[in-house]
């Protein structure tokens, strides 16, 4: 027998059972009631004292083979892919534990250890018997002896036999020593299946000072991993060595490749089969990679052999990636938050080669969900070759269909082995509000009489007052364009006050017109300049002159604001809401109003904000205003909408906030300083931003479209009952604009006279936007519709009468239509017409 010694089995890391402090070795105790699959720790609870014997030895092949009496154990697992391989453990060369008799009742159990690899068995047979020789036992893996079965357990490396099916274990040397009952000698060899599918097993052979010579082979590695390979092309070979151990020379056969993929590995040196070696000795067999397609490929390398194993086995493993590649930076396109339907920065990705051979690109498209939102500007790539190092670049623009995230993919075809690059595209589309209108309580800005707004005192002949807007009565500083009422009052002498964006060149435009010691108002849109201000300039008698702000439309807005105001809702044709010379009830007194009321539908009613109408004092008794406003009694503002003279009649434009629309049809009140009749002309409305079919804003500088006077826009003075068909040049209005807002003058009537101004296309409408007497200058603001031929009417009720257009800015369909190269679809607001809802009552402030 070996020279031996006792201790006690390991309690956890550092004790053993009796309490004796010491290093245990580095692997965990096998729970006992897990023994019935084989763990990769062995040394767990053990109840009885153990005999170890130590075996130290040097690793792999020793200088002499091992002597007789021999204590050794191989191993071969198959059939697992990832832990394929053969492994022999000698006292000669390894570190090699044995124990007989241990508290679990195995009769022999054996580890192993060398490099980073370790292996372990133990086997006993059915309880009260011992093993004979030349005998074939039926085993079964147990965590303890059975009565009628071998017990037989087999692991290493952390996996082990957990499948119960049958094994079988060939004695060919059983000696005992019968007093103790343990071995003193043992011969045998094993086969155990490790799964129901009958492809993975454990097999190989067993020594306990035995005298029977053995054969090993050992491969002492599981898996040749060959990393990234190119596709198609043939890489760097390696090796797998094979080294022979035992005491018995071990003759090799065939290699051959099988598995997954046996296509991608190609055996392209030999040394190992035909040949017979011996104890130290090891012959190589050299693997060239050959990838044949993306991803992982494996295959299992098998070199026959005559050991009781029969054969040697690898995994053999690699990554194949495409030769031709390129690398994109950024790695997609990120157009971050754009406003729907508006157009974004542009941004460029540049292509890199990468692979190690050249990429050709085809012609780049773009494809998804919203490709429609995406157009490339500029295609450096298509048709382009890359080698290594060199690039090219793409350069696209987002323009989002919605306000919603949207992504697309830039396919670029290539010669890789995917076939294309692809590039992606994301935006997030918002509504940005642009265009939108945000009604407000009118209020004073500015007023020379008092210096409030502006220096104090009348502004002279060719005198200009830079008014800011931005920041004053509650106008944001992200507004586009104001609504002004612009009132002249103590004029000196006759003139003009033209109102324009200031930091531009003024233009030749009028914004209102005035006489001698005449005080009036007009309503004037005027798109903010530098600085968030606006410049009123005075041609002809020294005049104090007066703003009150009505409202605002927004330049727009970062992503993401909870209101963004309304859109405009024009009307097919203006609609009269209140006349009150047909009520019967005489003048409105002076201090009363009247509320004007309108209804469409319970779709539109409650969005309702505001209205854009025509308002007009007739018959007053003396001097007076009226004011416009939403028609709470206790919130008249200190403004006014327009201002007459006695037995005058004056109208004037206004957008008007309502009331009412949450719980009934939205209204505006009417409120006349002085005893006189109202009549009230809605032209459209806006909504609160939710009704589907609205109308933007998109401001201008003033520009003239028509002067008679001239020949401009139309050839001549209108006559009596005449009609000028005035067409909107492309240069203010576009495929998108439904709508202009203008400045309308009409000059030097021959007699008292009213004008009416409606789109092309349709009836005339019974009312009227001006009124103006003999040899009068009287501008008004008006909001109209333009037919599908971009046109609108002027109609010119008596006499001869000049007439100007002055063009203040355009009302665009959203969603508006594609430019071209792009694509979405858009609709025509809908014109629904409202049915007046004014009561004919009368009401003191």
């Amino acid at each position: 027998m070996l020279g031996s010694s006792t201790r006690l089995a390991c309690v956890g890391a550092n004790h053993y059972l009796d309490g004796t402090p010491g290093s245990c070795p580095a692997f965990s105790p096998i729970d006992g009631e897990e023994m019935r699959t084989i763990r990769g720790v062995v040394i767990g609870a053990l109840a009885l004292v153990l005999s170890t014997t130590g075996l130290a030895g040097v690793a792999h092949a020793a200088a002499a083979p091992p002597e007789s009496p021999y204590t050794a154990f191989t191993t071969h697992f198959e059939g697992w892919g990832y832990i394929d391989g053969s492994f022999s453990y000698e006292a000669s060369r390894n570190t090699l534990e044995v124990y007989q008799q241990n508290a679990n009742g195995y009769a022999l159990m054996m580890r192993g250890f060398s490099g980073s690899h370790w292996h372990i068995f133990n086997v006993t047979p059915p309880t009260g018997t011992r093993f004979v020789a030349g005998q074939t036992y039926q085993t079964t893996t147990n965590f303890s002896p059975l009565p009628s079965t071998t017990v037989l357990n087999v692991s290493g490396d952390g996996q082990g036999c957990e499948y119960r099916a049958p094994g079988t274990l060939a004695v060919s040397q059983a000696d005992y020593d019968d007093a103790t009952g343990k071995f003193t000698a043992f011969a045998a060899s094993y086969s155990v299946p490790c799964s129901g599918n009958g492809v993975a097993e454990a097999k190989g052979e067993i020594r306990f000072q035995s005298s029977i010579g053995y054969k090993a082979t050992d491969s002492w590695e599981y898996r040749l991993q060959m990393g990234e390979q190119p596709v198609g092309t043939a890489g760097t070979p390696q090796d797998v060595v094979v080294e022979v151990n035992g005491t018995q020379p071990t003759t090799f056969g065939a290699a051959a490749l099988s598995g997954a993929n046996p296509g991608a590995f190609q055996i392209s040196a030999n040394t190992c089969s035909g040949k017979t070696l011996s104890y130290g000795e090891t012959c190589k067999l050299s693997i060239t990679p050959k990838a044949t397609a993306l991803g992982e490929q494996t295959a299992l390398l098998t070199l026959a052999e005559n050991s009781f194993a029969g054969k040697v086995v690898r995994l053999l493993s690699l990554t194949g990636f495409d030769p031709r590649d390129a690398t994109a930076s950024p790695p997609y396109f990120d157009f971050g938050q754009v406003p729907a339907y508006e157009t974004s920065a542009p941004k460029t990705v540049t292509l890199t080669g990468a692979g190690i051979a050249p990429i050709t690109f085809g012609k780049a498209s773009i494809t998804g969900p919203e490709a429609a939102w995406f157009k490339i500007t500029n295609d450096g790539c298509s048709l382009k070759t890359l080698a290594k190092g060199q690039t090219c670049s793409i350069t696209a623009l987002a323009r989002p269909g919605a306000a919603n995230p949207g992504g697309a993919l830039i396919s670029l075809p290539d010669d890789s082995f995917a076939g294309s690059t692809g590039i992606s595209l994301g935006v997030n589309g918002f509504n940005s509000g642009r265009g939108n209108y945000q009604p407000m309580s009118p209020y004073r800005i500015m007023d020379t009489r008092s210096g409030k707004g502006a220096p104090k005192g009348v502004v002279g002949n060719g005198g200009v007052v830079s008014l800011q807007v931005t920041g004053a009565g509650g106008v944001p500083t992200d507004a586009s364009t104001v609504v002004l009422n612009v009132t002249v009052t103590e004029a000196a002498g006759p003139g003009y006050v033209t109102v324009y964006p200031s930091g531009v060149a003024r233009p030749t435009a009028s914004s209102l017109n005035y006489v001698k010691g005449w005080t009036g108002a007009n309503s004037v849109t005027v798109k903010v300049g530098a600085n968030g201000k606006v410049d009123l300039y005075d041609a002809g008698g020294p005049a104090h002159l007066i703003a009150d702000v009505y409202g605002y439309y927004t330049q727009g807005h970062d992503c993401c604001s909870s209101y963004d105001g309304g859109q405009y809702h024009p009307l097919a044709q203006p609609v009269r809401l209140a006349d009150t010379r047909d009520w019967g009830k005489g003048r409105v007194p002076a201090g009363y109003y009247i509320n004007a009321g309108a209804s469409w539908n319970s779709s539109i009613d409650p969005w309702v904000r505001a209205f854009a109408v025509n308002i007009t004092a007739t018959a007053p008794t003396g001097g007076g205003y009226l004011t416009a406003w939403n028609g709470y009694a206790g919130s008249l503002p200190n403004t006014s909408t327009l201002n007459y003279t006695a037995n005058a009649t004056v109208p004037n434009f206004a957008v008007v906030p309502t009331t009412g629309g949450a719980n009934g049809a939205p209204s505006i009140g009417v409120y006349t300083s002085t005893n006189a009749h109202i009549i009230v002309d809605i032209v459209g409305f806006y909504d609160n931003g939710s009704l589907p079919g609205g109308l933007r804003f998109e401001p201008v500088v003033p520009t003239r479209i028509a002067d008679t006077r001239s020949g401009q826009g139309w050839p001549s003075r209108l006559g009596p009952a005449a009609t000028a068909s005035i067409t909107t040049p492309g240069s203010v209005a576009n495929v998108d604009t439904r709508a202009l807002a203008t400045n309308v003058t009409a000059v030097l009537p021959t007699t008292a006279t009213y004008l009416t101004v409606w789109p092309s296309g349709s009836g005339r409408p019974g009312t009227s936007n001006l009124n103006p007497t003999a040899g009068s200058v009287v501008p008004n603001a008006v909001q109209t519709m333009i037919g599908q031929d971009k046109k609108f009417n002027i109609y010119n009720a008596g006499g001869n009468c000049d007439i100007v257009v002055d063009v203040v800015g355009t009302f665009y369909q959203y969603p508006p239509s594609t430019p071209s190269g792009w694509s979405t679809s858009t609709t025509d607001p809908a014109l629904v017409t409202p049915t007046a809802q004014s009561p004919t009552q009368i009401n003191r402030l």
